[in-house]
């Protein structure tokens, strides 16, 4: 006779009613088209509109992060994989609707010119020509439920824009490879440590892990 297993809980938790309380509460669920885009530009780019240029902002990927991982051979017993470092993505993309006076391909030209002097070809220091871009979520009602800043931001690559005919009716859209440094949450009440604070602690765990791994595995399985 076959015997029947026991649980903690005997009743699932993502049953219907449960589901479709979750669905119609005051939170409900992050939509992909409800968001704000604003950034700060350097320079002479920041001379323009930039409220009128955020708001035509049609589309922008969320950036992501990458923990890379190493065996710790250190380990007793089954080994884990540990963190030994984080990274982020090289670039997010935005595509930016056009107006009539390409007012949008103007103001990131200015801000990639702020990387260069168009007389004597040099290139400018990395503080002149870097920014920030906030991308905020928001709910139905347009509060900001979730926000992050990308820090050190310029626009890497304006890309090609095609022009035919056959497009009579569409609209010019000016898409943008925006390259960043890191990026960090805009909660206040996280309070997220600086870059500094960060690489001070990944530089610490990373000591300990080669003393750790110096240890002989007598000391180790007594950790």
């Amino acid at each position: 006779m076959a015997v029947n297993p026991l649980f903690s809980e005997a009743t699932a938790f993502g049953v219907l009613n449960n589901f479709l309380s979750e669905f119609h509460n005051d939170n409900g669920y992050a939509l992909p088209s409800r968001y704000e885009v604003l950034m700060s530009a350097p320079g002479g780019a920041a001379s323009q509109n930039t409220r009128k240029i955020n708001l035509r902002c049609e589309s922008i990927s969320m950036p992501g992060m990458n923990l890379s991982s190493t065996i710790d051979s250190s380990m007793y017993g089954v080994q884990a994989e540990v963190v030994d470092g984080v990274s982020f993505a090289d670039t997010i993309a935005m595509t930016f609707q056009s107006s009539g006076d390409l007012e949008e391909r103007i103001f990131f030209e200015r801000w990639q010119e702020q990387a260069w002097d168009r007389e004597t070809w040099n290139i400018k220091y990395y503080k002149d020509y870097t920014g920030t871009v906030d991308i905020y979520i928001l709910d139905i009602n347009n509060n900001k439920k979730y926000g992050i800043k990308l820090y050190e931001c310029y626009p890497k690559t304006i890309e090609a824009v095609p022009l035919d005919y056959a497009r009579a009716t569409d609209i010019i859209k000016i898409n943008i490879s925006m390259q960043y440094k890191y990026w960090d949450t805009l909660d206040i009440t996280a309070n997220p440590k600086s870059l500094v604070e960060k690489l001070f602690d990944t530089q610490k765990t990373g000591i300990e892990r080669i003393i750790s791994a110096n240890l002989p595995k007598v000391l180790s399985r007594l950790g």
